[in-house]
């Protein structure tokens, strides 16, 4: 949606995105936090992970083929196009999840470079130490380490493949009201990656405003406005449902 704002709204406005969004990203690192048991790679390959306790034998082994799978069809395609094969044990070298920027480029008329856009309440989830910049930065690279773009490959599938093997997680997410979605990011192909959400939403202002900020703080980057209604609607589920089945006796 876009909306106009008169300079002085539009600080206000940045200065409250910035704010909502710090404690938005606190909550949800959080529950990521106390979450991450759930999702361990290792209670599901078990002896299939470098180091990992031996788990159950047929589930880890079907596991395994699974993501065997799903790694030879996405990493050997573009942008990726790795020829190597998993290695038995995996070396994992984090399962620590880690929220990063949610980015996406718009290109403006009057703009030679497109500008880069980030969301305040909306990040992929990744594992620590494999930052999206950086996993960017590997794929435009022609004289990229092949070894380092295999590992960023393995993790993010592996991360994705454990969260998705996970339903009663996103429902739990959601009822938290940071719901969890599975999408596919400019530069990375079919590679799909887990996005958490909030119960804030945020927008783009008019093209004019974002030409504007963006020359006068002399870059390409820009951040989405929060929709601060959004914080006055939230409802409270939980009472929603007990209020509901109360008064159908």
């Amino acid at each position: 949606m876009q909306r106009e704002f008169d300079i002085e709204s539009f600080i206000k406005l940045r200065k409250q995105t910035r704010v909502v969004g710090d404690l938005l990203h606190e909550q949800a690192m959080d529950y990521m936090a106390t979450l991450a048991l759930l999702i361990r790679p290792q209670l599901v390959f078990g002896e299939y992970l470098q180091g990992a306790p031996r788990g159950n034998g047929r589930d880890a082994q079907h596991a395994f083929k699974e993501f065997k799978s799903l790694f030879e069809a996405t990493a050997t395609a573009a942008p990726f196009r790795l020829i190597q094969e998993l290695e038995v044990p995996l070396d994992i070298l984090s399962s620590t999840p880690q929220l990063y920027p949610y980015e996406y480029d718009v290109t403006l008329e009057g703009r030679s470079h497109p500008v880069r856009v980030t969301s305040p309440v909306r990040w992929v989830v990744g594992y620590k130490g494999f930052e999206l910049e950086r996993f960017r930065q590997i794929i435009k690279d022609p004289n990229r380490s092949t070894a380092e773009l295999f590992r960023f490959v393995a993790h993010y599938l592996m991360l994705f493949f454990c969260l998705n093997r996970a339903p009663g997680l996103g429902r739990l997410l959601l009822g938290l009201r940071f719901p969890v979605s599975f999408e596919k990011l400019a530069d990375f192909g079919d590679l799909p990656f887990c996005v958490i959400g909030s119960p804030v939403s945020s927008h783009l202002p008019d093209d004019g405003m974002i030409l504007s900020s963006t020359e006068v703080a002399g870059n390409h980057t820009f951040e989405e406005l929060v929709d601060l209604a959004d914080i006055q609607e939230i409802e409270d589920a939980i009472k929603e449902r007990l209020l509901k089945a109360v008064s159908a006796i």
